[in-house]
This record gives structure tokens, C-alpha cells and sequence, in this order.
């Protein structure tokens, strides 16, 4: 009997019968196994709020203060303090998706521009459909050439000027 290493631990008997009647030369095998078996999760994409912005407009922070307030009110007392460690997580979500922006995305290289990020946006959404998912990620590579170039192109005429 052969097994994966993968599984060698879930094998927990194997036997033979050599006297069995099957019209073979071959001698059948039973094994007992005992999997476990997990479900594999993918992590959940943390939403990136603005929270500067708190700090610098007063009436984001003024809103974000009242929604807080109503959606915790709104959920009632418990009196379990896990329960009402989990009203208020949750109050304070609701109100920061409503109030609070999400953070912009930023350009990690210098020469890329918000046409590029879209279309890698629109690339990410489109995985499953392999196709289309080609298509995009063409564009990306074309632009992403084009706009180095360019830039690299304009450094190096500021660069002669100086």
C-alpha cells in the first residue's frame, strides 16, 4: 500500500488477504484511515479607514461621534461583557463605513498613474475569469511600460537641463 507522507499519520491499519477469491495474483489491501480535515479559510481583507481625517475635519468627527452613539444605543444593553465588547466593535464599524472614508491608494512606484490602479483593480476582480483576466493584465503591462518610459524619459531631460 503506498501513501503520501502527507497522510502517513492518518493510516492506522492496513491488512492483507491472501486467500480471498478474486481471479487475481494480486492480494487485496484494507487499511483504515482516520483524516482530519480542516477548512481553510482565506483571511479577510482589513478595510483601511482615513482615520486622519478624524483629526482634521470636525464635522466627519462630529457625525462619526453621533453615528457611534445611535447604532450602540440602538443594539440595547447587555449584560454579558463579551456581548457588550462585541455591540460596541461592531457600532464603531457600521458608523466608521458610513462617516469615514476608505485611504486612496497610493502608487508604489512614482511613474504609476490612477488609470493604472484601476486597471489593476478591474485585473484583481476579474480572476476567475481567466479570459478576461489575460485581456486586462495586457493593458496593465502595455501602460505600466509606456508610463516608466515616459517618466524615465522626463527625469533624464531634467537631469540634462540641470
Amino acid at each position: 500500500m503506498m501513501i503520501s507522507k502527507r497522510y502517513r499519520n492518518a493510516l492506522l491499519l492496513a491488512k492483507t488477504y491472501p486467500s480471498a477469491d478474486c481471479y487475481s495474483d494480486h492480494v487485496p489491501v484494507v487499511g483504515k484511515f482516520k483524516l482530519k480535515l480542516k477548512k481553510n479559510s482565506k483571511p479577510s481583507a482589513n478595510i483601511k479607514f482615513d482615520l486622519a481625517i478624524l483629526k482634521t475635519n470636525q464635522t466627519i468627527r462630529e457625525k462619526y461621534q453621533i453615528s457611534v452613539q445611535n447604532k450602540f444605543e440602538a443594539l440595547g444593553d447587555a449584560e454579558e461583557v463579551e456581548q457588550q465588547c462585541e455591540n460596541f466593535k461592531s457600532a464603531i464599524m457600521e458608523a466608521a463605513t458610513e462617516v469615514i472614508p476608505k485611504v486612496k491608494r497610493k502608487a508604489k512606484q512614482k511613474w504609476m498613474t490612477e488609470e493604472i490602479l484601476n486597471l489593476m483593480e478591474e485585473r484583481r476582480c476579474a480572476k476567475d475569469n481567466k479570459e478576461k483576466y489575460e485581456q486586462i493584465h495586457k493593458k496593465v503591462q502595455e501602460k505600466c511600460n509606456m508610463s516608466k518610459e515616459s517618466w524615465i524619459n522626463e527625469k533624464c531631460k531634467e537631469i540634462e537641463q540641470q
